[in-house]
């Protein structure tokens, strides 16, 4: 029988040859020898229980580390509509630029017309000056013209005959001797009735040249670029349109600089520019002008008959 002492040894307490704990004495066998090997080999034999436990683990450890080594990673799919939003083109912003754009001249696009189609516009401008007590009251004092390419046809200063009390020169241009020794009113007046005679005629605010030049003019042969709609704002008031400066619709729509601040206006300068204007419209203009006249003839012609009916009426009355 094997027996486990205190000391912790295998020994075989009925063979002779093993010693023997006895209070505490050791007690010697004849055998000796032979128990000295049977310890020495109870201890290698823990030694290889030892040691192929720990070979067993550690190749344990390394099946695991080159099982995860060789095994596919694994893949987490993402639900459809965050695939969807994930796959979205981000635009990527441009830092605006800082500063004012400058204006380029642009070039403008116009139909071909033949030289008696365009013999048919004029570009027409006036500069005024004041008179009164604060000079509040405007007076003719510079008259141009320009044809469709913008050659002068026509420019001249004008006499006025009332004192000037404001010459508004920082505007105008136009000085004291420039309206001394112009053109007197009435030849003024003429030759530009002459000039306008069966043209359409193009400008900006024309309702103010007429009035100081003091003529009238067809509305069907008037082309207001203060008065037409696409080139007019809306109030913030109200739903009236209002018309643009001449300056800002040349800069936007052109990229022409006119009418700089602190400098003289030029009336061939600015008949010019509502030419180029025209031109740049003049399709659809032409268009709503047409349309226009059409329906200003259905309504002459309903009135006209209307007051047919009415005065043959009168003539047969009826019993």
């Amino acid at each position: 029988d094997l027996r486990t002492n205190a000391d912790g040894n295998i020994a075989d307490c009925d063979s002779p040859g093993i010693e023997k704990r006895n209070g505490g004495r050791k007690m010697k066998t004849r055998n000796g020898k032979n128990a000295s090997r049977r310890r020495s080999t109870g201890r290698s034999f823990e030694k290889v229980l030892h040691s192929d436990c720990s070979s067993a683990t550690a190749s344990l450890s390394d099946d695991s580390s080159t099982s995860s080594i060789t095994q596919p990673p694994i893949r987490h799919t993402k639900p459809q509509h965050e695939k969807l939003k994930s796959t979205k083109c981000k635009r990527k912003r441009t830092p605006k630029k800082s500063g004012k754009k400058k204006a380029t001249t642009t070039v403008v696009e116009v139909e071909k017309l033949t030289e008696e189609e365009k013999a048919q516009y004029v570009g027409l401008d006036c500069e005024m000056v004041g008179t009164g007590q604060y000079g509040e009251t405007s007076a003719l004092a510079r008259v141009s013209i320009v044809n469709w390419d913008g050659d002068v046809i026509f420019d001249t200063f004008v006499k006025v005959e009332e004192e000037v009390t404001d010459y508004r020169t920082f505007v105008s241009g136009v000085r004291e001797t420039d309206v001394e020794s112009g053109m007197d009113f009435d030849e003024c007046q003429e030759r530009v009735k002459e000039i306008l005679h069966g043209k359409t005629i193009v400008g900006h605010a024309l309702k103010n040249d007429f009035y100081a030049l003091n003529l009238t003019h067809p509305w069907h042969q008037i082309r207001d670029t203060a008065r037409y709609d696409p080139f007019m704002k809306k109030s913030k008031t109200c739903e009236k349109l209002l018309p643009k400066k001449l300056k800002v619709l040349a800069k936007d729509k052109l990229g022409m600089i006119i009418q700089e601040d602190g400098k003289e206006h030029c009336s061939v300068e600015d008949a010019t520019a509502a030419m180029e204007l025209y031109k740049k419209a003049r399709r659809k203009w032409e268009i709503a002008v047409e349309w226009k006249m059409n329906k200003t003839a259905e309504i002459v012609t309903l009135q006209v008959e209307e007051a047919h009916e009415f005065y043959s009426s009168e003539e047969n009355p009826e019993d």
